[in-house]
């Protein structure tokens, strides 16, 4: 072979090599996901489990189609809008109380001088009348302000008794006592209402707001900094708050704290899960041992602590009922089948209530009768209630337990429904922040199945609707807007 061919060939053959490398690698970047590579922060807070890797081949699922024919198709209105925004700025939690202020035009003010007479049943009665005795008959020696009516106190007396014209007994009776009396002038205090308001803790610094419902005000009570909190818990009073927010190293912290309080205290560190009792007034934590995981009960302004739980699963999500019973759901991944247990905290026995449901999340009725669940379904999430009692199961269509609350009935729930479902892997996708929905707003009866739309964010400013909680009346609802994390109220009347 030439040298001319044997450079041709060279050449030909480096040629080739630089084409297959660059089709190699221009088809490992196509199949790289755009979202990172990198766990984003809140995912240490991990909500749910480890899930198989499925392809998602469901998107834009019309809301007015196949099995969504239940949902309320978007119709923008010009009616005044329900929703309001409450925070221009992201939120780690917030609550519903009714608060204290004074009444408007109430001032504090000046009343009558108020004469009070002193009793010479007592010493320091005794003591105050040789103290005026001493006063008004300027007496030298002056008598010994001991409570002691001796001989030089009754003379004392006659003598003040002969000065004012009255009866000479020696004796502080019905006639002398009137002439001895203190005066005080009693100030009127503020009256105070009581009055529904908002406290909420800010996500970037942890200071905490309140704001008066009917007048809107809104006024920072607190300005301790705890940076970055990602969740924040309050007790019945909203004067405790437990916050939860990860270290440099990526531990999850847990601090409790009370406004007006000297210093705070810590929970233990690298809590998986933390919940608070329906009356806010108990909390229920998850740690790791080495067998597992175990459960504690604490109250709010004490530091005894009840372990009341140990199994050998760790991942756990918790939530109370209001007669005291904790329910256990394990974390939840698209197509793993979880299941819900009860804890009884009284007699620390465990018991399972249903399973075999794949991507299970739930939200318990405030009586614990009724499981609001969701489940991934073929073409996205999909709700229902399980009767405990009963054992059955009654479907509401699309939707996610954790944007839903429940009313004060046990019956009706409020939701967040998606107008458009987009894909099919939930809650994964969700909690991560993949998907994001537009929402309208539902009241569901749960007996008769009856779906009533409230409003929808569409056309006004979308929102995508969690941690729902109600006002006392349930005349208003508030939301979180997991978009931004700012937090929203909606009329209900």
């Amino acid at each position: 072979m030439s040298k001319k061919k044997i450079i041709i060939f060279i050449s030909v053959f480096v040629i080739i090599l630089i084409i297959l490398g660059v089709y190699l690698l221009s088809g490992k970047k196509s199949n790289t996901p755009t979202t990172g590579s990198s766990t984003p922060w809140y995912q240490n807070f991990n909500p749910f489990g480890t899930g198989k890797n499925t392809t998602n081949n469901n998107t834009n699922t019309n809301p007015n189609t196949g099995n969504n024919q239940n949902q309320t198709p978007v119709t923008p209105g010009t009616k005044t809008s329900k929703f309001s925004q409450i925070t221009d700025f992201a939120i780690a939690g917030a609550t519903f109380l009714e608060d204290t202020r004074p009444v408007a035009g109430a001032v504090t003010s000046k009343q009558e001088p108020i004469k009070t007479i002193i009793s010479a049943d007592t010493i320091d009665g005794r003591k105050a009348i040789q103290t005026i005795l001493n006063q008004t008959l300027s007496l030298k020696p002056p008598l010994v302000v001991d409570g002691s009516f001796g001989k030089l106190a009754i003379q004392a007396i006659k003598d003040f008794q002969k000065l004012n014209n009255l009866p000479v007994t020696g004796s502080i009776d019905s006639l002398t006592a009137p002439y001895f009396a203190k005066t005080t002038n009693q100030m009127q205090q503020n009256l105070t209402e009581q009055v529904p308001s908002l406290r909420y803790v800010e996500r970037m610094n942890g200071h905490i707001y309140k704001m008066f419902l009917d007048t809107k005000a809104k006024e920072e009570i607190s300005n301790s900094t705890i940076p970055s909190i990602y969740e924040a818990f309050f007790d019945n009073t909203a004067n405790s708050v437990i916050y939860r927010y990860l270290s440099n190293d990526g531990t999850i912290n847990t601090f409790m704290a009370t406004l007006g309080a000297p210093k705070g205290e810590f929970l233990p560190m690298g809590i998986s899960d933390l919940s608070v009792s329906q009356d806010k007034t108990k909390f229920f934590y998850l740690t790791e041992n080495d067998n597992g995981a175990t459960g504690t009960v604490g109250t709010f302004g004490q530091t005894k602590r009840d372990i009341v739980f140990n199994y050998s699963f760790t991942e756990w999500l918790s939530t109370w009922s209001i007669n005291g019973k904790v329910y256990l759901t394990t974390k939840p991944s698209y197509g793993v089948n979880g299941s819900v247990f009860l804890l009884d905290t009284t007699n620390k026995t465990i018991s399972k209530i249903f399973g075999g449901v794949p991507g299970l999340t739930t939200l318990i009725s405030p009586n614990g009768s009724l499981v609001l669940y969701g489940t991934s379904g073929n073409t996205g999430p999909e709700l229902g209630v399980f009767d405990i009692a009963k054992h059955s199961t009654k479907d509401f269509g699309y939707g996610l337990p954790e944007k839903c609350v429940w009313g004060n009935d046990n019956v009706n729930i409020y939701c967040a429904m998606p107008n458009v479902i987009t894909g099919n892997q939930y809650p994964d996708s969700w909690y991560q922040g993949l998907v994001s929905f537009d929402d309208y707003f539902v009241k569901i009866n749960t007996v008769t199945g009856d779906k009533t739309t409230i409003a929808n964010s569409v056309g006004e400013t979308p929102v995508d609707g969690t941690h729902l909680f109600l006002s006392d009346t349930e005349n208003l609802l508030f939301f979180t807007n997991k978009k931004d994390s700012t937090l929203w109220s909606l009329n209900l009347k």
